[in-house]
């Protein structure tokens, strides 16, 4: 059976998980704001509600992880710090995901003129002076097409882009093709490149030892 000491160390960790929610639900936040700078009531009750879901799955989680504990006191010290990890991980990986999709999901349902201003600053960052194409989602290309077109004939972004004929799968965003190169900038590659900058700092809140 774990001792005091290696009981308390234990509950250390599991104490962890309220700091490594509160880092998920910010790191969510910031790449909202990021990536579309929306402060508008909308957005709001979509990351209160993503909110209110991460918090019901914390207290689940904490719950049956409460009983899991009385079940396992009777294993080996090293066996139970493994059970208590491997959820811990488990855990920060199925919230980090959902916060992320969500991220995604608020980008795509921008209503147009947003999203037009969204894709008018990131052609106007990434065009470069040569020709390229302007590759957009179905609905995108049908709703915004003739927009970013008037545009382009107005001089407004680098080289001398044009609307593809070609179409992405994504959600949203866009691809500007170089020919030789690619620039992705749909929201999933966007949000997972922002999610990826976090791994590193969860893993340190969830395993401070090493």
């Amino acid at each position: 059976m774990a001792g005091n000491g290696e009981l308390y160390g234990m509950a250390d960790k599991i104490n962890g998980i309220d700091a490594i929610l509160n880092k998920i639900r910010e790191y969510g936040d910031q790449t909202a704001q990021k990536l579309i700078d929306d402060s508008s009531e909308r957005a709001g009750r979509i990351f209160s509600d993503a909110e209110a879901e991460v918090n019901s799955f914390s207290a689940d989680f904490e719950s049956g992880l409460e009983l899991e504990m009385k079940a396992y006191e009777s294993q080996a010290a090293g066996d139970y710090a493994a059970v208590v990890r491997d959820k811990t991980l488990a855990m920060k990986q199925e919230v980090l995901s959902e916060t992320f999709d969500r991220a995604v999901k608020l980008l795509s349902e921008l209503p147009s003129e947003k999203k037009l201003a969204l894709y008018r600053k990131w052609i106007s960052q990434n065009g470069e002076q040569c020709d390229y194409e302007i590759i957009l989602n179905k609905a995108d290309k049908e709703m915004l097409g003739k927009d970013l077109k008037s545009d382009i004939d107005c001089g407004l972004f680098p080289g001398r882009p044009v609307i593809s004929e070609k179409e992405t799968n994504a959600s949203g965003g866009i691809v500007l093709n170089f020919g030789d190169t690619r620039t992705d900038i749909t929201f999933e590659t966007v949000v997972s490149l922002e999610k990826g900058k976090y791994d590193t700092e969860l893993i340190g809140i969830l395993f401070p030892d090493g």
